[in-house]
């Protein structure tokens, strides 16, 4: 089969390498759509802690095409959402951390950046009926922002914010209007990803070129006193430290964006004690991978997918993903 190699850099190579095999408890995925993660982009450019060479990818849909020993022969022609690891529901971080953390069942060696996967047939899951496959491949980034969400507690008649729109950030404004969040404002320099942010829930569209977010907290929060809950959807350290300043007193920060591994809090921690900000890291997909597919039928992802392209020019797919030309775009592996 294809497959694109990160080479580092921005540098893949179009490879020839061998199919994968459905081993005993595994099935064989001919992938239909990749999504372009941030954390592709960040590695690309030095700040992630990947390392080349390698299949990237890891936000993915398609068909079933073939089943190992012990898996259920009808299983092949069913469409799924791809989660590259399964889990096991039985190690420690399953049972007191989350499933994406499982130290025992097997990750699949190989990325989505190719024609077809190898995978745990438990993290192969199946789609609703009234969701096409292509938007399908949107279930990992809206896991994670799922999974995040939920750690929060949101009270009665919340005002929320999120800092950025990228999907991540989409996702993080979906779930937090849908779990209570009365009064949500997306913060966004980039029009397209701005504007389509009120089909996710957005209340107040904020371009921080524009307008101060001091006046918006002083104009939407109760006495200027900041926002119950905010989310950090981009990756940055000083995007962090302006969502703890708009958060309220006793209020919540999530960081559902990954900052460069090294990176530090440029933040006054003395005011942000005094003002005993709850400050919470999200990574991953948590335990809801397996319930965001239907998660997806609720929300209008009209125009989310901004570019499509084939598996050769992942190169280019990434760039326009790191100049923020659209808020998502794929690789189509087969197509």
């Amino acid at each position: 089969m294809k497959a694109m190699t990160w080479q580092g850099g921005n540098r893949f190579t179009h490879d020839d390498v061998p199919d994968p095999v459905a081993e005993p408890g595994f099935v064989v995925v001919k992938m239909d759509t990749t999504g372009i993660c941030g954390t592709d982009v960040h590695a690309t450019q030095g700040l992630f802690p990947w390392y080349p060479p390698q299949i990237m990818g890891h936000e993915g849909s398609g068909v079933i095409v073939d089943v190992g020993e012990g898996v259920a022969k009808d299983r092949i022609g069913q469409r799924v959402a791809v989660n590259r690891k399964a889990q096991c529901y039985e190690c420690w971080s399953c049972r007191n951390w989350n499933t994406f953390r499982c130290e025992v069942a097997p990750e699949s060696p190989d990325g989505m950046y190719a024609e077809y996967i190898g995978l745990d047939a438990r993290a192969a899951i199946a789609l609703p009926g009234d969701l096409d496959i292509e938007t399908a491949a949107l279930t990992e980034p809206a896991s994670c922002c799922l999974a995040g969400v939920e750690t929060l507690d949101i009270p009665y008649r919340a005002t929320g914010l999120v800092i950025g729109a990228g999907v991540m950030g989409l996702f993080t404004a979906a779930f937090m209007k849908s779990h209570g969040v009365e009064t949500l404002v997306v913060s966004e320099p980039v029009t397209v990803r701005r504007e389509i942010a009120t089909q996710f829930g957005a209340d107040i569209l904020h371009d921080p070129r524009d307008v101060p977010l001091s006046e918006v907290i002083a104009d939407v929060t109760d006495e200027g006193r900041g926002f119950d809950v905010t989310a950090e959807a981009v990756g940055k350290p000083e995007l962090v430290a302006a969502c703890i300043n708009a958060t309220k007193p006793r209020g919540q920060t999530l960081m559902i964006g990954v900052s460069p591994e090294g990176s530090t809090l440029p933040i006054d921690l003395y005011d942000m004690h005094f003002r005993e900000i709850n400050l919470m890291g999200s990574m991953g997909r948590g335990d809801v991978f397996h319930r965001v597919p239907n998660e997806l039928t609720k929300l209008n992802l009209e125009n989310v997918i901004s570019g499509r392209y084939p598996l050769a020019e992942l190169p280019d797919a990434i760039t326009a993903s790191a100049e923020g030309l659209g808020v998502k775009f794929v690789i189509k592996p087969n197509g």
